[in-house]
């Protein structure tokens, strides 16, 4: 079947094919679920966000939820709310779909860079390009980690701020007016940082683009493209003021005097480092990369980075006439990747494959580039490059796949990480939560156990284990736990909430009475802890504290509709029996 005329055309025909192999590869995403890393915190156990009301809205445009300032990304989200509900695949759709967008979105900023240096470049490098940065398993994690919307989100007004601004070049160059490509590349970059603040740092991205390719950082100019960058800029700063604010919500954050400079030069290159290898070599890609605690700047794991990095730095500064490409797209990555590198702040990872969206496209140019070098010049090797190229792109997509299908659930992305890294304590932390919400108690206790064995001492680990314990009928060991929280915590509401049930199992009915006036007392106001010190008081003989407390469970559970019925079965039985009196 012949295609009509019109897409034939590579202008319709590239982008239709970019945006249908992308879907493709990632379309097993879309069976995914929620995961309980940040998803239940962010979506799952998170009514704030769901609609685009008044109220939604304005939480949505103030918040600091786990440390970030995303208004536009609660937005979309917020729409998938109104659209799907809470069904998985809408958001995951979503996703995939901005995915498929800032895919195009990237071909044409590097068809439009390559035509500055090859005004008859073809779109077929750029398409080769673009789909290797797309189509690279190293976007798995912000394309089907819903939470992380705010990446694919950022990308997208990112790239149209780049292609705006490429395009006010361009018409500034051939003298039309050009001021309001200025201005949309600046509401651009503004909507990207109001989606995350990933792209900080594309102001100077946009000034490394005047010096190369776009050749107009010269004598007597100068001045005035840095005047033209102040937007940008104001844009930053006022974003860098909000995200220390963010910053303070989020537990796990070193300053830069948490450690010296030594350690944090070592940390800046070996995530350098480690992003160019698993571009290269993409194995072995989990959810977390543990810093090393404490970081020993001397150890061959950071020396050999450092050295590359200076080494690899100077050599491109040397052949800055002959390869400005490489110096350009070293700096462009170096650049993206600095405000995640551990240089300011830094917290329980050295590295996450979800910082490489933005900074890996400047590779993705390059490459690019050195494909429409090979066609301009007519080298008898073009074909058994396009053939690995080919072959390349076809790997990637396989491995998308197979890392797309590690994101399916909880359980299966924490397994792969304890495959790769079995000393994680946090990934046995998080798994034995997610084994103890299915019901496994057994295997929550055990990677629980496991966690606390590895060192982490936190409040989760105890209080999953804790419950896990009580369901398997060791009630003394589940106390014990929760007397661990409170030497971790002592007004922690949960422990003494979980430790009065633990107590009124065992008959302790003063204990449990205790315990459990307590968690109210600390902000437990919720309809367990009320019906619970309900039958705490009615076992006493105390019917009309018995019936205040269930009276209270009702009102602090108006739509589960399982617990109201419990409670008022059980109010109705202290009603009647408080009348008998």
């Amino acid at each position: 079947m012949r295609l009509p005329e019109a897409w034939s055309r590579p202008r319709l025909l590239v982008p239709a094919l970019l945006g249908t192999i992308v879907v493709l590869a990632f379309l097993p995403s879309l069976r995914n679920g929620f995961v309980n890393w940040d998803d239940y915190l962010n979506l799952r156990d998170n009514p704030s966000y769901r609609g685009l009301g008044p109220d939604q809205l304005r939480w949505m445009w103030s918040t600091f939820r786990l440390g970030h300032y995303q208004p536009l990304s609660w937005m979309t989200l917020g729409l998938d709310y109104v659209v799907w509900g809470m069904n998985p695949l809408g958001y995951h759709l979503s996703s995939l779909l901005l995915h498929a967008a800032n895919t195009v979105l990237l071909y044409r900023v590097i068809l439009a860079l390559l035509r500055h240096r090859y005004p008859e470049a073809t779109p077929w490098p750029a398409f080769a390009g673009a789909l290797v940065h797309a189509l690279h398993p190293l976007r798995v994690e912000s394309v089907v980690w819903a939470t992380e919307r705010r990446d694919v989100l950022c990308g997208f007004f990112a790239l149209l701020s780049v292609l705006a601004y490429l395009r006010r070049v361009e018409e500034e160059r051939q003298g039309r007016p050009a001021a309001r490509w200025l201005v949309l590349s600046c509401v651009a970059f503004g909507a990207s940082l109001l989606s995350k603040a990933l792209s900080i740092t594309l102001p100077a991205v946009l000034l490394v683009l005047d010096v190369f390719p776009l050749g107009r950082f010269q004598r007597g100019s100068r001045l005035r493209l840095l005047l033209e960058k102040v937007p940008y800029g104001l844009l930053a700063c006022a974003d860098a003021v909000i995200m220390i604010f963010a910053m303070r919500h989020i537990d796990a954050v070193r300053t830069v005097a948490g450690y010296d400079v030594v350690e944090r030069a070592a940390q800046a290159a070996y995530g350098l480092c480690f992003y160019l290898v698993k571009s290269i070599w993409p194995v072995g890609l989990i959810p977390i990369y543990r810093l090393d605690v404490p970081l020993d700047p001397w150890r061959a794991k950071y020396i050999v980075p450092m050295l590359a990095v200076a080494g690899g730095t100077a050599a491109l500064w040397a052949l800055r006439r002959r390869f400005p490409a490489g110096l350009a797209a070293w700096t462009c990555y170096a650049v993206l990747l600095f405000p995640v590198l551990g240089v300011a702040v830094t917290g329980q990872q050295i590295a996450a494959d979800r910082y490489t969206y933005l900074a890996m496209m400047p590779a993705a140019v390059l490459a690019a580039a050195g494909l429409e070098r090979l066609f301009q010049s007519g080298s008898p090797a073009r074909s058994p490059i396009i053939a690995a190229v080919t072959g390349s792109l076809v790997l990637l997509a396989i491995a998308t796949i197979r890392q797309t299908a590690i994101w399916k659930d909880s359980e299966s992305l924490w397994s792969h990480e304890l495959r790769f890294d079995p000393g994680c304590a946090f990934a046995y932390n998080i798994r034995g939560a997610e084994r103890q919400d299915r019901g496994d108690s057994e295997g929550a206790v055990a990677d629980s156990t496991q966690a606390i064995d590895l060192g982490l001492r936190s409040a989760d680990v105890y209080l999953t284990r804790g419950l896990a314990r009580a369901r398997l009928g060791d009630i003394d060991g589940s106390i014990r736990d929760f007397n661990q929280i409170l030497q971790l915590d002592p007004r922690s509401a949960k422990a003494y909430q979980n430790r009065g049930l633990a107590r009124f199992q065992k008959r302790d009915l003063d204990g449990a009475s205790a315990d459990l006036t307590e968690a109210l007392q600390l902000g437990g106001q919720n309809a367990e802890c009320h019906a619970a010190r309900g039958r705490v008081r009615g076992a006493k003989g105390d019917l009309k504290g018995a019936v205040d407390d269930l009276e209270s469970a009702l009102r602090a559970a108006p739509d589960d509709w399982a617990q109201r019925r419990d409670t008022q079965r059980m109010l109705d039985g202290a009603r009647r029996q408080l009348r008998g009196n």
